[in-house]
């Protein structure tokens, strides 16, 4: 095996999987999705798995409770034969999940991105009242993002006075300096709208209904299959928050120059099947507004520490300043969307 399996061994992997699953394997080869496992009972796909047994549980229950009402372009986690979701191998874990034919979705059009949006929403009508089984750890995730712009916002003060302390800055320092006010406002205004805009009502709303969200829907999470469906993949760190937090990823993950216009016909799309209210507009707008691309890499220099060099870092935070500007498009959609 070479690249990301590199330390799996075939013969090892094949016997694994015959005696865990009760499968015969016929062939193997590594793939951009893992390792592609030809078995007697079809396509899978083996992936190493970055989550401890009971979250990886928490999603295996989502994706048969997502199936199960009726949302079944998806590819579920198996079980092994003792009733496992997880098998062990080298100190690791992985899954095993049935291989779903398609392509990576290309957004370039209002018409995908209306598909995505309508996929999403059925998602969310199916992921509504999940209550997974004893033993599970969920991810739970409402009401910490009003909370969190605010303490992110009173971090970037933080190290912005520290550096009037400094007498020779970086690199980093410098171009940090040069944006820090700016970002400053956008993650404090971030906070304020959710605030201002029933953010917390939101999340009261959300709990009534135990409601399920991908918490990773953007394009590398979408294939497009034979039928020119859509294929949700990557539900490994799905969890309990409001749906506002699916749609901000979904639009942030839009590229190109048409991107106010892909935004546009997904909010249209969603709000079709899902009304959007203009609380959850706003909601949505300061999802993209917070600059959290900028404060990952500031929090890595100036908080946690760093395992990168100081050009490495430099070099992430003038990627993030220019994706972080890449948003203006999106979010003028959203202050001028009206909801009917």
């Amino acid at each position: 095996m070479s690249g990301t399996y590199t330390r799996i061994k075939r013969h090892e992997v094949v016997e694994l999987v015959e005696s865990e699953y009760g499968l015969k394997v016929i062939s193997m080869h590594e793939s951009d999705k893992g390792i592609l496992i030809y078995t007697d009972c079809g396509i899978k796909v083996l992936k190493k798995a970055k989550r401890d047994e009971a979250k990886i549980q928490f999603a295996a229950f989502a994706y048969e409770y997502l199936i199960e009402q009726g949302f079944c372009n998806m590819s579920r986690i198996n079980k092994t034969q003792s009733g496992s979701y997880t098998i062990n191998y080298n100190n690791s874990k992985y899954i095993i999940q049935d291989y779903a034919r398609g392509k990576i979705m290309e957004i370039k059009t209002p018409e995908a991105a209306a598909k995505a949006a309508e996929a999403l929403a059925l998602l969310h009508k199916a992921g509504e009242s999940f209550i997974p089984p004893q033993g599970s750890h969920a991810r739970v995730d409402w009401g910490k993002w009003m909370d969190k712009f605010k303490a992110n916002s009173i971090n970037i003060r933080k190290y912005s006075k520290n550096l009037q302390n400094k007498k020779d800055l970086s690199r980093f320092d410098k171009l940090y300096a040069k944006h820090a006010e700016g970002y400053y406002e956008k993650m404090f205004n971030a906070y304020l709208i959710m605030r201002n805009f029933g953010y917390l009502e939101k999340v009261q709303q959300s709990m009534k209904q135990n409601q399920l969200i991908h918490s990773e829907y953007r394009r590398h999470s979408l294939l497009l299959n034979d039928k020119g469906e859509v294929f949700v993949t990557n539900l490994e760190n799905c969890a309990y928050d409001i749906r506002e937090a699916d749609i901000a990823t979904l639009l942030e993950s839009f590229t190109g120059k048409n991107k106010a216009e892909l935004a546009a016909a997904a909010l249209k799309a969603y709000s079709a099947i899902i009304k959007l209210d203009r609380r959850s507009i706003k909601v949505i707008q300061a999802f993209v507004l917070q600059p959290k691309r900028f404060y990952k890499v500031i929090e890595r220099y100036y908080g946690r520490k760093k395992n990168f060099t100081e050009t490495e870092l430099v070099n992430k935070l003038e990627r993030a300043i220019k994706k972080e500007a890449r948003k203006a498009a999106v979010l003028e959609v959203l202050e001028d969307y009206r909801t009917l």
